[in-house]
């Protein structure tokens, strides 16, 4: 049967909860998540045991051991999850999944031992991440349109410059047209008209025959 001095500290305990935010993540393949649990009620030097699963009997994702009140800087979990990494910042961890595709999708979970001073366990309310296929649009949409206004202005330089040569190499027979408006000329300044000239032949005949005579009375 337990002590007094055994009995008093359970008795005032707190129960220890684990709790998940947000309840539902949406994202785009290829991008990376975090997924976050805050682990409450728990006494200063306590020793945690946390798992983080995929709910659907597909295993344990990561599993470490955690001092309360010690951070943890981001690391990577197990072999069987390569890639994934933790963090603990008392009292939240956070759990990090690269690159995610649409197999990824499903509902993760936080559990949460604690081993020292006493023993108790707590699983999260989880968190639904769907993962969508990736669109042309945001950062890659940003990408795109950023090469295609890279090679905007070599290609804009080489379209103007097999334009100039085709100009350039233009057969002499082909038309050109100037695009002008027909204006009138002023009559009065017109040219003069030319001067007729007397019949060479007809001057040479009187020239030859000379003077005609009088006529007779």
């Amino acid at each position: 049967m337990w002590g007094l001095g055994v009995l008093i500290p359970l008795l005032g305990a707190s129960a220890l909860r684990v709790i998940q935010a947000p309840g539902e993540a949406q994202v785009a393949a290829g991008d990376t998540v975090a997924l976050r649990c805050q682990v409450e009620e728990a006494e200063s030097g306590a020793l945690l045991r946390m798992e983080w699963v995929r709910d659907g009997g597909l295993g344990v994702l990561c599993a470490t051991r955690l001092d309360f009140v010690t951070p943890l800087p981001l690391s990577p979990c197990s072999a069987r999850a390569p890639g994934v990494q933790l963090a603990w910042h008392p009292p939240r961890a956070t759990l990090s999944l690269p690159q995610v595709q649409g197999n990824d999708s499903g509902r993760y979970l936080c559990q949460v031992t604690l081993e020292i001073p006493r023993y108790s366990t707590a699983t999260g309310n989880g968190t639904e991440l769907s993962v969508t296929p990736a669109a042309v649009g945001g950062h890659q949409a940003v990408l795109l349109w950023g090469l295609v206004g890279g090679l905007g202005g070599p290609a804009l330089l080489l379209g103007m410059a097999l334009l100039g040569y085709r100009c350039s190499h233009r057969s002499s027979d082909t038309p050109i047209y100037m695009n002008g408006m027909f204006r009138a000329r002023d009559p009065t300044k017109l040219p003069p008209p030319p001067k007729l000239k007397h019949n060479l032949y007809e001057q040479e005949l009187w020239q030859a025959q000379g003077p005609l005579p009088p006529p007779r009375p």
